[in-house]
């Protein structure tokens, strides 16, 4: 069991949810915790394993109306204002404004929305040459609202060398052709299309009180998500734990090298910038009208742009507490 402040997948962290939610900026720490059970069960068979992780979050359960658009026909719809009063000016009337459905809402973007559980069945044997394990694991996601599931085959490999080190080298096959993680927000990377990972680490002081175990893991993505394609390393994490008895305490650091894995979802994808939560709504959207007023297309365009984009955040810094019992 385990308790994370912000939840990490691959490289993406999902504080920035939170952010884009709660209309704050991006920032390298966050505190959106979420409970990760995990359970490995030996079947008779020998070597034969099935496994359980869930992800829920402990906080953003609701949903909230982040965007400030007060005439829209669905949540995250088109803001009809303009529209609406334009017509009103010009002819007294207008046909964009529905009674009853034409009204501000509250977006889709609680983290519960994201709230999901792996289950995953996999064959574990040694050989002269190392260890291998090869299975299988599909993620439900558990919002009724956007339900969808993805499937992966792996194999994982453990060479019989260098034991202290614990080298782990993992390929990770995606089967489900399925862009739903990435639609609208820069998630394409959880979507997890073919994935190799490797990680090696070392535990210091096993036998005193307390034990220190360092660690590195890096990972490349071969397709990010099925509309933009992109390859590269999506994650380097670093990570020192603390150890008591099976009760842990765990600081890792994310860094994320190439940010175009990650710019999937605003205007420019090329330029390893993404929409600024927090300048997002009403009063920066009549910045805007007014920089189109007052200058050229270009000109209003470029400002509005560096106005409304940050950086992409390459180094995330993240904390968890855990228990781990063998029976």
């Amino acid at each position: 069991m385990r308790i994370t402040s912000d939840h990490h997948f691959r490289g993406y962290n999902y504080g920035m949810l939170a952010s884009q939610r709660n209309n704050t900026p991006y920032t390298q720490t966050n505190l959106t915790p979420a409970a990760q059970p995990f359970f490995i069960y030996n079947l008779p068979l020998n070597g034969l394993k099935t496994l359980f992780w869930g992800n829920f979050f402990l906080n953003n359960w609701k949903d909230k109306e982040s965007d400030l658009r007060f005439f829209q026909d669905e949540p995250g719809g088109t803001d009809k204002t303009n529209t609406i009063l334009s017509d009103l000016q010009s002819t007294g009337s207008t046909t964009n404004f529905y009674p009853g459905r034409t009204r501000a809402y509250r977006e889709r973007n609680s983290l519960g929305r994201y709230d999901g559980i792996f289950f995953g069945i996999y064959y574990e044997w040694k050989t002269q040459i190392g260890q291998f394990s090869v299975g299988t694991w599909i993620w439900n996601n558990l919002n009724r609202f956007g339900k969808y599931s993805w499937q992966e085959y792996f194999i994982w490999y453990e060479p019989p060398f260098w034991k202290k080190a614990n080298l782990k080298f993992q390929y990770y096959l995606n089967t489900s052709f399925d862009n739903g993680g990435s639609a609208g927000t820069p998630f394409g990377i959880t979507n997890g299309q073919n994935y190799i990972s490797f990680e090696t680490s070392h535990t210091f002081f096993a036998d005193s009180i307390i034990s220190i175990t360092p660690k590195l893991q890096g990972g490349y993505v071969q397709n990010n998500d099925n509309v933009s394609k992109r390859a590269g390393v999506s994650n380097i994490v670093g990570s020192l734990k603390f150890d008591h008895k099976g009760f842990d305490f765990t600081f890792h650091v994310l860094y994320r090298p190439e940010p175009l894995l990650y710019d999937t979802s605003d205007a420019n994808k090329s330029d390893g910038r993404l929409s600024a939560p927090n300048r997002q709504n009403l009063p920066d959207r009549v910045l805007a009208d007014e920089l189109n007023r007052r200058y050229p297309k270009e000109i209003a365009n470029y400002l509005g742009y560096s106005y409304s984009n940050d950086k992409f955040l390459k180094t995330i810094f993240i904390f968890s507490i855990g228990y781990t019992v063998e029976f």
